[in-house]
């Protein structure tokens, strides 16, 4: 689990490009999670998160934790400031060491959900990051300071489900399936194993 925040924290600092706010960190990572929590029932780090004044967080202040142990690596640069009303204010970037992790340890659907969510959020400033992540349902459910329930959504379980019954479906995916392996040139099993089919 450690080593795919890591993953998320980088990937995600590679895709902003710019020194990112440490709260705008953890609520995209969230984003992402929640999105990804929708699709497939888990997240993409094996992260929990909790009710928190400022949005979700994740339990233990995990993400900021792992930050600054990249940070401490090498593998990512911290700026401190002070805010407008006179706080401390963290901006985290890619360090001077590369790091290949982002891309090793997850998988093609994780690394293009959180490049997405990158995407989409993006020009978002912190207060609007945040109140995005204030209006996902596991927050908006949640109790203050209680731990997050995410769900499934059950259109796509749905949707799903009615794939795996349809026969033609079935079979023309199993075939793509085999003609990809081949044409990337490993088993079968490996090509389902890399992308989470």
């Amino acid at each position: 689990m450690e080593s795919k925040v890591r993953a998320a924290i980088l990937t995600v600092l590679e895709e902003m490009e710019t020194p990112v706010h440490r709260t705008k960190l953890v609520k995209l990572i969230y984003l992402a999670e929640n999105l990804f929590y929708e699709h497939f029932g888990e997240t993409i780090t094996g992260l929990g998160y909790m009710w928190d004044e400022y949005g979700p967080n994740a339990i233990s202040n995990a993400i900021i934790a792992e930050a600054t142990k990249l940070v401490e690596e090498d593998f990512v640069c911290m700026k401190t400031g002070t805010s407008m009303y006179g706080t401390e204010n963290y901006r985290y970037s890619l360090g001077p060491k590369k790091a290949d992790i982002a891309e090793s340890l997850l998988e093609p659907i994780e690394r293009q959900v959180l490049l997405d969510t990158v995407k989409r959020y993006r020009n978002y400033s912190v207060t609007q990051i945040v109140a995005a992540s204030k209006r996902t349902t596991p927050f908006k459910k949640a109790h203050q300071y209680r731990v997050l329930q995410m769900d499934q959504s059950s259109e796509y379980a749905s949707l799903v489900e009615t794939l795996k019954k349809d026969a033609q479906f079935t079979a023309a995916l199993a075939e793509g399936t085999k003609a990809n392996a081949e044409a990337e040139g490993i088993r079968l099993d490996e090509f389902k194993q890399k992308y989470g089919l």
